[in-house]
């Protein structure tokens, strides 16, 4: 079944049909990718039928898709019980009396967002809409809001959990890799990536001569706490997961006189973390939600289209994944990248601009289906370890929403703020993309600690 490079041709041609189709064509990426996985397996020729039914098939199986559509819901009912925006206020009490505080608040909004959806767009819309005419107030110019806002969007891929991530855990390059390991690594390489922009919004509101905000009806954080205290609450929803599958709690737990391993061991961290911060957020907004101003209904139902989009689009980027590993991708672009005899470091970069490529056209999502499988495999035939070499991948992709020109953060920022957004190009390349391309090959190369077990 394996052709001499029937692997690569399957990947060109999935890469080409759905940029054709979603980016020239503007249909939705979920068509796009269902167009790829039928045109993928028609390179398989007389095989054809064959694989296309058995990737369909795993597809099926695969409790990925559950866990991506789980996570789009758990994003749906954060949103609708307004528990960001409280958690934005106790951030405002923390970072608004500073100079610059209200885009370090947009950042850790941006941040915090990132850890319950992976919506690039969706990160824009929620935190932008608050926080930029606020940063305008206090004197950030349009450009400076509307790119600070957009490349921050890349958060909802740089930190667990998104549908990218569980694309990758889904692929046969992948095997054997666990997801409490990728979740803990990503949530440390994104919080290398949330350090960055800190450090960012510190020089430009020295550079931009920002002053500190006026204080006068800024709540303190005692008061903020008492008001919103139990928003915080949504962080148990994560730390007990990656506690019961991670780490010293988890060893103890697998004792066997306590739990055991294979006990221990079955519990699923993006099974449970969804599930967990659901039912947190309907707990902590029940009031917000049976409200007769209550707007909870209409926020679901104008959301419940992303199910579908999210499933679907899961489901076909899983599956032609499945082929293009079945028709030898893998090695076949690992011993094309061994014969160019280059060091570890070069490879990396190559790996890590590939992927910055071809997210700038596509979404993380598409992106981590096209060209997933090989990124990875090319990484651990260096002697990356395969954890890193996924989080890696993940950073890289996280660029999606600040690539410009069709990055939809970019155009939704520059909306908000009433700029210009080709004036926005040139900055978000050169302190966003071009950063977490250094990043994340940084991280590649160890140079940035992450722990793995």
């Amino acid at each position: 079944m394996k052709g001499a490079h029937m692997g690569v041709l399957a990947l060109g041609v999935f890469i080409a049909v759905t940029v054709i189709v979603n980016v020239v064509l503007k249909r939705r990426i979920s068509e796009a990718l269902v167009l790829a996985l039928i045109a993928c397996s028609l390179v398989g020729g007389a095989d054809a039928l064959d694989l296309l039914s058995a990737a369909v098939v795993d597809g099926f199986q695969s409790d990925v898709t559950f866990a991506g559509m789980a996570f789009v819901f758990m994003g749906v009912i954060v949103s609708a019980t307004g528990l960001i925006e409280r958690l934005i206020h106790i951030l405002n009490s923390m970072f608004g009396r500073v100079r610059g505080g209200s885009a370090y608040v947009s950042t850790l909004g941006s941040a915090a967002i990132g850890l319950v959806a992976g919506s690039t767009a969706g990160n824009t819309a929620t935190v932008g809409s608050v926080t930029i005419p606020w940063m305008k107030e206090n004197g950030w110019s349009s450009n400076r809001a509307a790119t600070l806002v957009a490349g921050n969007s890349g958060l909802g891929v740089a930190l667990p959990p998104n549908s990218t991530m569980f694309i990758l855990l889904a692929m046969p390059a992948a095997a054997g890799i666990s997801a409490g390991d990728v979740y803990v690594a990503l949530a440390i390489g994104g919080a290398y990536c949330v350090l960055y922009r800190m450090i960012l919004v510190f020089t430009w509101a020295r550079a931009d001569g920002i002053p500190v905000a006026n204080r006068e009806g800024m709540a303190t954080l005692g008061q903020a706490l008492r008001e919103g205290w139990r928003s915080l609450l949504i962080f148990l929803g994560i730390a007990i997961p990656v506690a019961l599958t991670f780490g010293p709690l988890f060893e103890f737990l697998s004792r066997p006189e306590l739990v055991g391993k294979d006990s221990m061991g079955s519990i699923s961290i993006i099974v449970w973390v969804p599930i967990l911060i659901s039912a947190i957020a309907l707990i902590e907004g029940r009031k917000r939600i049976f409200a007769p101003d209550s707007k909870f209904k209409v926020i679901l139902n104008r959301e419940l289209p992303q199910f579908a989009t999210v499933g679907v689009s899961l489901f076909a980027a899983l599956s032609a994944s499945n082929i293009m590993e079945a028709l030898g991708v893998g090695p076949q672009l690992s011993d094309f990248l061994g014969s160019l005899d280059m060091p570890k470091a070069a490879i990396v970069a190559i790996v890590c601009v590939m992927a910055v490529v071809v997210a700038t056209p596509l979404s993380s999502t598409a992106t981590a289906a096209a060209v997933g499988a090989p990124a990875v495999m090319a990484l651990t035939s260096v002697g990356i370890d395969p954890v890193i070499a996924v989080v890696t991948v993940l950073l890289c992709t996280s660029t999606e929403g600040s690539s410009p020109p069709v990055g939809a953060p970019i155009y939704l920022a520059a909306g908000f703020a009433e700029t210009n957004p080709t004036k926005m190009f040139m900055p978000l390349l050169g302190y966003f993309v071009l950063p977490m391309i250094v990043i994340a090959w940084l991280v590649g190369m160890g140079w940035l600690p992450i722990p793995i077990s």
